[in-house]
């Protein structure tokens, strides 16, 4: 199974989770650039329902997957 892993200088404080149960926003959770309503971020959840979202740039950036 693969896992998502973030790179080094990644800082995770700077990452903004939503309110569980909260409308998806229409901006990253680390950069806070705009993603367009035909987008589709990588998203991930916590536990207890927070949500975070990467817009492409981000994801490409701080996160790769690892075997």
């Amino acid at each position: 199974m693969s896992r998502l892993t973030f790179r080094s200088g990644f800082h995770p404080q700077r990452v903004v989770w939503s309110e569980p149960n909260a409308v998806r926003s229409s901006f990253c959770s680390y950069c806070f650039a705009a993603i367009g309503e035909d987008d589709v971020p990588l998203m991930m959840w916590r536990p207890d329902g927070r949500a975070a979202q990467f817009c492409d740039e981000c994801a490409s950036k701080w996160i790769t997957v690892a075997a």
